[in-house]
């Protein structure tokens, strides 16, 4: 998208060899012994157009006055075809994709802080095709191509700070609308200067720009590469100064001066931070007390285990016992050892075949076997010395034997005839079921002799209340039939139970309404989802309405 000078086209009259220079009309300089000839050709006088006001942001700040000017001169837009486009192609798509022509004047001052002004005033003139120009001045166009404007004047300030070096504000870019064209001829000085011969065939901005000293031409030529290796020096210590009288033994006898001894020098955890150090506590599985404290646990999981397997082996049966003893009310009637019907069985699954399969046996960790261990300070410790078989094996030969070898044989009798009493096997399932039929049949006798030694005992009568079913009437109405049943000790349906069937209505009674349940045979069939019952608080009674089967 940036503009970049193309071909140029033809100058004014008094202008000798022109050529493009960082898109400004320029004049190069004459080379010493070298005669220019200057070609007659016509004056080049831009129109007017609009004038645009700005400020420098670079180290010499001032206000500049932009002219943009326009002249036939200046080629249309080129497209990437290396072609000028039409004016109805600009209208359509712009000039964002497009190389623009356009040429820059030199700048001149205006006002300087020395006449009396706040800051020096630059003006400079920018020539565009008369086409641009018009456009620009378009709200229509301007409204439809919205970035159009602001292309045109970053183009001409991009130039302006290639060419002369001096940046300028795009943001605070503002229209003069008093004038048109600024620092121009005539009485107003609206009319547009002449694009003019620099004079003594310099640049316009020579005078601004820095003179740099000459160099000396006549000076001595240094030479491209030079040797910069030093030479030898004599060194700052003397080999062997040390092994002399005066310096002999140890440098530092004592230890450096110089460093500081830290805070904890020598404690084996002083990488840990301090805080952290101070708020843990290091514990060694190898050490005594840590080994002591295992020994417990395991003592008493050891005696959980044992505890639990006991209790096991006592509860396992019991599940049996109690279900022989005391049969389940809702298990069907059948004879003992009879199977359930097989439709009653959903599913027949087999767990015989992971009996076939070996239990997977987990692998005890390895534990690391030392003599050493770390106390709590991170000291490392050696562990005292265990007492092994064979050094309890040498004991000193004086000493005689608890028993003399072979005293059984010389027995005449054996020593425990019946055996040993100290450990009885346990006894069987069959010793241990009589053992507990027995502990039940005394306790059954001992029941009896106490229910007996009770009857003897003088009776007190003591008057309880009876339960009396309640009074109902049954008759038919147009739905079907209606129950009508009086309730005396009632006051609400809660915990009444109303059960219907197709041939027979159930009611039960809460306890304290001292009321039998009651149980009606119906003479017709009825619906027992459109059942229907409602109780009178007034009357004490309970009406149920059965509707009759179609």
């Amino acid at each position: 998208q940036a503009s970049q000078p193309v071909a140029p086209f033809p100058r004014p009259l008094h202008f000798s060899a022109v050529t493009r220079c960082a898109g400004r009309l320029c004049v190069p300089r004459c080379q010493k012994g070298l005669a220019m000839t200057a070609p007659q050709m016509p004056q080049l006088r831009p129109s007017v157009g609009f004038c645009i006001q700005t400020t420098s942001t670079s180290s010499s700040p001032g206000k500049w006055y932009v002219n943009i000017c326009k002249h036939k001169m200046c080629e249309m837009p080129i497209a990437y075809s290396g072609k000028p486009v039409s004016r109805d192609h600009i209208l359509t798509h712009g000039i964002g994709n497009m190389q623009v022509p356009f040429d820059i004047g030199s700048f001149r001052k205006v006002k300087e802080r020395a006449e009396g002004a706040k800051q020096t005033t630059y003006c400079i003139d920018v020539i565009f095709n008369p086409l641009i120009v018009q456009l620009f001045m378009e709200d229509e166009f301007c409204n439809k191509m919205a970035q159009f404007r602001p292309f045109v004047i970053n183009l001409a300030l991009k130039r302006i700070e290639e060419s002369i070096g001096v940046r300028l504000a795009s943001d605070k870019v503002k229209l003069v609308k008093a004038l048109r064209y600024k620092d121009g001829e005539g009485a107003d000085g609206s009319f547009p200067r002449e694009f003019a011969d620099l004079p003594g065939n310099a640049d316009c901005f020579d005078d601004e720009a820095p003179q740099r000293p000459q160099q000396q031409q006549d000076c001595d030529a240094e030479p491209l590469i030079q040797d910069i290796t030093p030479g030898p020096k004599k060194p700052a210590i003397k080999k062997g100064f040390l092994n002399s009288g005066k310096n002999a033994g140890a440098l530092y006898p004592e230890g450096s001066g110089e460093g500081v001894l830290p805070e904890n020098a020598g404690d084996p955890m002083g990488w840990m931070p301090k805080k952290l150090r101070n708020t843990c506590k290091i514990v060694d599985c190898n050490a005594p007390e840590y080994q002591q404290h295992q020994k417990q646990k395991d003592a008493a999981e050891e005696s959980n285990k044992m505890n639990k397997e006991f209790k096991d082996q006592l509860t396992k049966d019991m599940e049996k016992w109690i279900k022989t003893t005391t049969p389940d009310k809702w298990e069907e009637d059948l004879p003992e050892g009879t199977e359930p019907p097989v439709a009653t069985q959903k599913y027949d699954v087999d767990y015989s075949r992971f009996d076939k399969l070996d239990d997977d046996v987990e692998e005890t960790p390895r534990v690391e076997e030392r003599d050493w261990y770390y106390d709590s300070n991170g000291q490392r410790r050696s562990l005292p010395p265990k007492s092994s078989p064979a050094a309890a094996a040498e004991k000193p030969a004086s000493a005689e034997p608890a028993l003399k070898k072979g005293f059984l044989g010389d027995n005449k009798k054996p020593l425990y005839p019946k055996g040993s009493e100290q450990a009885r096997a346990p006894p069987s399932d069959e010793e241990f079921m009589k053992g507990l039929l027995k502990e039940e049949a005394a306790a059954a006798l001992a029941e009896s002799s106490r229910e007996a030694a009770e009857s003897r005992k003088p009776s007190v009568a003591v008057k309880v209340n009876e339960s009396k079913a309640p009074d109902f009437e049954l008759k038919e109405v147009a739905e079907g039939l209606q129950l009508i049943v009086g309730v005396p000790g009632l006051d609400s349906m809660q915990d009444v139970s109303l059960d219907v069937t197709e041939r027979k209505a159930s009611l039960e009674f809460p306890v304290g309404t001292r009321l039998k349940p009651l149980q009606v045979e119906l003479p017709v069939a009825v619906v027992p989802t459109k059942v229907r019952a409602k109780f009178s608080k007034k009357t004490r009674q309970i009406t149920v309405t059965l509707p009759r089967t179609a």
